[in-house]
């Protein structure tokens, strides 16, 4: 199918696309994985496309003051193959190496992911697992935790324009792990799971842990990640932490699966990305 019509913008700046989204139902367009398939099946109405990737600025993917900076126009293939990232933020590495398909990642943006806010995509929970920050031109940096809403909604307000997205950078010692059972290879998950562990003296010192797939937004896993902190980096302590995750979280979703269905499989998931994030604990634990 064709899309409807719409104008094309392509400013220059941050002012000029501001002032271009401030039409009645303009959007952005980044990479467009996800919105161009959306217009082409005629799902959204868009009256105004505003293109920002000619901005300068926007591409940055630098480490300022402990932070992770990610630019609203980097791609995910960028960021995946960034030593940086690795280094500073490695469970959104992890993440990012079970999001769609290469040909997707060579387009689509890590901060697209968040704006778009489907309640099965990966980024988000990487987002409120480490407390990241969207930056919204001319506002607040919003905070993970207060930056989703329902499906497909976000704090963004109409008209407004998310120009970047930091991560703390994670200590020494910092391993990450993601899991997800889904219904094919590279499809949305049905559940998925990430882990950022750090580790001092072989025991486990800082834990962050959230699900995607569960509800309308992330989850963050408290149970499971105090059920971590202060235990050896070992099999117990991975088999206590999916245990701790029975029950933790009380699925809403049904598309696709029944919530049942995500209850019980959300521990087994739970310990594959802890598997994947501390795996010499995994081999003694299996």
């Amino acid at each position: 199918m064709k899309p409807p019509h719409f104008e094309y913008r392509r400013p220059s700046t941050v002012p000029e696309a501001l002032a271009d989204l401030a039409a009645p139902g303009a959007r952005v367009l980044a990479g467009g994985q996800s919105l161009l398939p959306l217009l082409n099946q005629r799902l959204v109405d868009v009256g105004r496309l505003v293109d920002v990737n000619r901005i300068a600025g926007l591409d940055r993917l630098t480490v300022d003051d402990d932070r992770l900076h990610v630019g609203a126009t980097v791609r995910q293939a960028t960021a995946l193959r960034s030593p940086v990232v690795a280094a500073a933020a490695p469970l959104l590495v992890a993440a990012l190496a079970r999001t769609g398909h290469p040909q997707v990642r060579s387009r689509g943006t890590v901060l697209g992911s968040l704006c778009h806010h489907d309640p099965a995509a990966e980024l988000p929970a990487v987002a409120l697992a480490l407390d990241a920050g969207i930056v919204v031109a001319d506002g607040p940096t919003v905070p993970a935790a207060e930056f989703f809403g329902a499906a497909f909604e976000t704090a963004v307000p109409a008209g407004g324009l998310a120009v970047a997205v930091t991560f703390p950078v994670a200590p020494p010692g910092t391993r990450a792990g993601f899991a997800e059972i889904g219904r094919k290879a590279k499809d949305l998950p049905l559940v998925a799971v990430g882990a950022q562990i750090t580790v001092a003296d072989g025991r486990i010192v800082a834990a962050r842990v959230a699900a995607t797939g569960l509800a309308a937004h992330p989850q963050r896993m408290t149970a499971t990640e105090q059920a971590l902190l202060g235990n050896p980096a070992d099999g117990p302590a991975i088999a206590a932490a999916a245990r701790a995750a029975t029950g933790e979280i009380d699925p809403d979703l049904t598309l696709r699966a029944s919530a049942g269905y995500r209850r019980r499989v959300l521990p087994a998931v739970v310990r594959r990305a802890l598997d994947d994030a501390l795996p010499t604990a995994g081999a003694v634990a299996a």
